[in-house]
Formats: structure tokens, C-alpha cells, sequence
């Protein structure tokens, strides 16, 4: 019999054990293995209390001050170094992920869907009645907002709708090789996809390094929590990755899409800054071009802009890709000032504060670089905290895929 030491990493500090190792007739016997559970040669095993505080710090501070909390608590003054904590957040946060992945796929397979997860079988699509709200109510207030045409299925029916707001962000990428030569290069940014996902009783934040990747992720979940055969409405900015994916994926499903108010706005200022001569023009198109769009007159709206008098244009390649932007877009225009009066959603704004919540805050402080694993795999942890899945995941190495609710 022979022994070696086993180190563990607990929240009273670093402690240290004895596994045996024994050969015999009947085989071999490790408590490393056995008893124990197995780590490579020059790694801890790291305790539940631990990795609950572990992760908790990662979310909200860098790899340095989470070390020092780390070692305060546990009067450690040469405990977990910062290189460790950093490969033991990242670690966690890919386990995450991969357990997230792999129940999706799950889900995805046992409810009749392809391999890849961008198709479903026809025959296993419940047929739901579509729900809108009342006709009345629509109708009372177009009339005080002296709006004539509408359509009453374009307002949806908040207690039978799944809100769903995609944003993708950028943090710096860490270079981790020299190029070879000038022509080879690395791209600059770590790119991440957030969605937010909420209904009247709770709501759940996704990740991941794509949106393909991602949106998966949203068909899994909402089929996990019953969701997909209601109204979802996606609220997201004008970029035509985002709307081709979600076409792509979720054809088959009652999907509608609606371009947030803000980004319309800001695409639009910003093309006439480029565009015509001084701020004073801008300013006065703008005042005739925004209530076009608050109303959802993307014709009125592209009309203006052709009418333009050629004086006041300064660069009318501008003026002719923000028409070509309002003709893209179009069917992504609701009328905001209708779905205002209706108290329904216009924006996409808790898609980006669950982007700074999860990734920015986190992510983008001066000086920091990330690879592409372990931008993905912080957020995944800072995710499972908002989602109030740590303890879940730290105590029984689970993620539960459901709703959180707003009681919890």
C-alpha cells in the first residue's frame, strides 16, 4: 500500500488528506478514485462551500479581487492564486454549458426534432388558437390616437405571449499566437449572444458564442417550459443576422419580430447626421420622420427622405442606405404608438441590461482580453447566478432549464 497527499480547497482554507493506493490479487484500489473524487496530479478538489463562493464572486468581480475575498475569508494569506481561481471559474462555466447543451438536445430529440435542432416534424406542432386583445380595447384606442388602420391580431394578448429580446455584444479577444505574417490576423473581438426571455409569471436569461447557437438554446427552453406554442414576439435591433436566424429557425412557430424603438431611432439620426448639411437640418427631418415611424409609416417615412431638397444633402449615398434600410425593416415596424396606448412592449431594453448584467459589466473594463472559451464560459456562470441556478448546479450538478419565477 502506498500513499500520496490529496489537496483540497475548502471554505475554511487549503487542507490536506492521504489517498492510498492498493494491489492485490483482486485489483486495484485508489480512495483517490474511489473514495475521493479524482483530480489531475497538481489540482485541488474543491469543496461544494467553495465553488458556491467561487462562482458567486465571478460574477460581479475580477479574477483579482475575487482571490483576495477568497483568502480573506478563509485567512489564507498564500491560498488560491488568481491563475487557479480563473481556470476554476472557466472549468464551471463550460461544464454549465455543455450541461445546458446537452439537455437542449434532449428536449429537441424527444419532442420530434432533427439532429441539428433547426427543424421540427410537422405533425408534432400543437395547433393554438391565436389570442390578441380584445377588439374593443384596440379599437378605442386607435380612435384617441386617430389611427384608422390596424389590424386586430397585431396586438397580442400579454398573458398568452412569450417576450423574447436578443443582443449580441463584443469584448476584446486575448491574442494567443503571433501571426505568422501581416495577412494573417486574428479578429479582435469575443462575440456573445444574449436572450431574455419573459412571460407574465418569470423569466430566464440564455447564452452563448453565436446566435444559431443560442437561439437553439431558446427552441429547447421554450418547448422545456411549454412556451412554443404561444405567441412569441422577439425584440431585437435591426441587424439581418438576427432576423435570418430566427426566420430559419422558427418559421414553423408563431413567431413575430419587432425592431426596437431606440435602435430605429439612433439608425436614423445617425444616417441623417451623416447625410445632410449641419445639425439644424437633421433636426427638423427628424421632427417629421419620428412621429411617421412612431406611428409604424415606413412609406411615409421612406417618402421623406426621397423628398429632400438637394441643397440640404451632403452625402446622398447615406440618405440612399437609410431607404434601403426602412424597405429592409419595414415588416418589423409595428405602430409603436398604438402598442404604447395598449401597454404592450416596444423595446428591447431587458435584452441589453441582461447583456450588461451578464457580459459587460463583467467583461469590459479597461485593460481586460478574453478568449473565446472564456468569455462564453464566465457569462455561462454569471447566467446560472441570474438565473438562481448556482446552488443548483454547485450541490447537484444540474441546471433545471425552467422559468424562474417572479415569487422566487
Amino acid at each position: 500500500m502506498s500513499g500520496v497527499r490529496y489537496g483540497i480547497s475548502s471554505e475554511l482554507g487549503e487542507l490536506e488528506t492521504w489517498v492510498h493506493r492498493l494491489e492485490g490479487w483482486g485489483g486495484i484500489y485508489n480512495s483517490g478514485r474511489e473514495f475521493f473524487e479524482a483530480t489531475s496530479p497538481l489540482e485541488n478538489f474543491k469543496s461544494t462551500r467553495y465553488l458556491e463562493l467561487a462562482l458567486e464572486f465571478s460574477v460581479d468581480s475580477s479574477v483579482r479581487r475575487s482571490t483576495e475575498h477568497l483568502n480573506r475569508i478563509r485567512n489564507e494569506e498564500n491560498g488560491v492564486r488568481a491563475t487557479t481561481y480563473r481556470n476554476t471559474i472557466e472549468r464551471e462555466g463550460q461544464k454549465i454549458q455543455t450541461s445546458i447543451e446537452d439537455k437542449c438536445d434532449k428536449i429537441l430529440k424527444e419532442n420530434g426534432f432533427i439532429e441539428n435542432g433547426y427543424d421540427i416534424e410537422w405533425n408534432k406542432i400543437k395547433s393554438v388558437e391565436s389570442k390578441h386583445i380584445d377588439e374593443q380595447s384596440v379599437e378605442e384606442s386607435a380612435l384617441s390616437l386617430n389611427i384608422s388602420e390596424y389590424k386586430i391580431s397585431d396586438y397580442e394578448l400579454p398573458e398568452n405571449t412569450v417576450n423574447v429580446s436578443i443582443d449580441e455584444v463584443c469584448v476584446k479577444r486575448q491574442t494567443e499566437t503571433r501571426p505568422k505574417s501581416e495577412n494573417d490576423h486574428q479578429h479582435k473581438r469575443v462575440d456573445n449572444t444574449i436572450i431574455h426571455v419573459e412571460n407574465d409569471q418569470g423569466r430566464y436569461i440564455l447564452n452563448g458564442s453565436s446566435i444559431v447557437g443560442t437561439l437553439k438554446l431558446l427552441i429547447g427552453f421554450l418547448v422545456q417550459n411549454g412556451l412554443m406554442w404561444q405567441q412569441v414576439v422577439i425584440f431585437a435591433d435591426g441587424a439581418r443576422k438576427i432576423h435570418d436566424a430566427v426566420h430559419e429557425m422558427l418559421g414553423y412557430a408563431k413567431v413575430k419580430i419587432i425592431l426596437d424603438w431606440y435602435h430605429l431611432e439612433k439608425k436614423s439620426r445617425e444616417a441623417l447626421s451623416m447625410g445632410v448639411k449641419g445639425s439644424k437640418i437633421r433636426n427638423e427631418i427628424m421632427g417629421q420622420i419620428t412621429p411617421l415611424l412612431w406611428r409604424g409609416d415606413v412609406e411615409g417615412a421612406i417618402g421623406l427622405l426621397r423628398s429632400i431638397e438637394g441643397q440640404k444633402v451632403k452625402e446622398p449615398e447615406k440618405i440612399a442606405e437609410l431607404v434601403e434600410y426602412y424597405e429592409r425593416i419595414r415588416g418589423y415596424v409595428p405602430c409603436y404608438a398604438l402598442r404604447e396606448r395598449l401597454g404592450l412592449r416596444n423595446s428591447s431594453n431587458r435584452g441589453e441590461k441582461a447583456n450588461d448584467l451578464i457580459v459587460s459589466k463583467r467583461q469590459k473594463h479597461n485593460g481586460m482580453s478574453w478568449s473565446d472559451d472564456g468569455s462564453t464560459a464566465f457569462a455561462s456562470v454569471s447566467a446560472a447566478s441570474f438565473n438562481g441556478e448556482l446552488l443548483n448546479w454547485v450541490h447537484r450538478r444540474d441546471i433545471s432549464f425552467n422559468l424562474l419565477h417572479f415569487s422566487a
